[in-house]
């Protein structure tokens, strides 16, 4: 299921739309995530991230990020794969 999301992270993607294409609870693909960006395999986009490096204006979630101007408070996170976690997936670890 690890390899599926980072797959699944190719494009940047919300919990929700991650919940669904995985079709398992919400929790077990929060809890997935929490582990993947905590060993830095993935991150949040957002103005100060490092893990977005996508531009705004060709971003398939540009209506949904902080990182295009939209308040943070108001909109779900937006997750996306790090440098690690691109080498991880091509790697097929």
């Amino acid at each position: 299921m690890t390899r599926k999301l980072l797959a699944l992270l190719t494009r940047p993607r919300t919990l929700a739309q991650l919940t669904r294409a995985l079709g398992v609870e919400e929790a077990t693909t929060r809890l997935l995530l929490e582990r993947l960006e905590a060993a830095g395999y993935i991150g949040r986009a957002h103005p100060e991230s490092e893990t977005c490096t996508t531009a705004c204006q060709v971003c398939s979630l540009k209506r949904l990020c902080p990182a295009a101007g939209k308040p943070a408070a108001t909109l779900p996170p937006v997750y996306r794969l790090t440098e690690k976690g691109k080498k991880a997936l091509s790697s097929g670890a």
